[in-house]
């Protein structure tokens, strides 16, 4: 028997999904800067120890975070690939899928945390490499449409969707996401 006022740490029915999701809200609430796994094992209910055992560092944390988002965003990514519409449209549904949804989206402030960890960290610089390797591919996929010199074209596709989504995140007020992807388009060759 517990007495009064002392708390047992609960084991966490889904465990990592569960911490996905509370991570994530307190991301999007209180920023990088406060997420802790002590923070968020408070939250849960659990000790930051317990939430070491899934993660083993806040790095660890965010890499975690970063697969689930990313995970997520590749079902949409393939969804637009597959659907057969004319290459204009798909790959201004890539721009549209991969930049910020408003200032501060936690999906780029979280990429914005990891792009300084990258060189220091080798599961993260794995990581990133093959995010940015699965966006490439998608985008290389649509610009083969445009012309044939699909390497240059896509690598400045994506430097500009990269530069346009910073803007983006920090909210520059005379970008919107529909001119931010018409700049992307307008570097884009007309299609064969």
């Amino acid at each position: 028997m517990t007495a009064p006022g002392v708390r047992r740490q609960r084991r966490l029915e889904h465990p990592r999904e569960q911490v996905l999701e509370e991570a994530w809200s307190l991301l999007v609430e209180r920023g990088l800067a406060d997420l802790s796994l002590s923070e968020l094992g408070r939250r849960l209910g659990t000790s930051a120890g317990h939430l070491s055992y899934y993660f083993g560092s806040k790095n660890g944390l965010l890499l975690a975070l970063l697969q689930w988002s990313e995970d997520e965003l590749a079902a949409e990514r393939d969804a637009i690939l597959a659907s057969g519409t004319p290459a204009a449209q798909r790959l201004h549904a890539l721009c549209v899928l991969n930049f910020p949804r408003a200032p501060g989206d936690p999906r780029w402030l979280l990429w914005a945390e990891l792009w300084p960890r990258v060189p220091h960290e080798p599961d993260l610089r794995t990581a990133q490499q093959t995010y940015d390797a699965q966006w490439f591919s998608a985008v290389e996929q649509v610009v083969r449409e445009f012309t044939d010199d699909t390497v240059a074209v896509t690598q400045r596709v994506i430097a500009l969707m990269n530069g346009m989504g910073i803007s983006l995140l920090m909210g520059d007020p005379d970008l919107t996401i529909e001119v931010a992807c018409a700049h992307v388009l307008a570097v884009v060759p007309r299609p064969r």
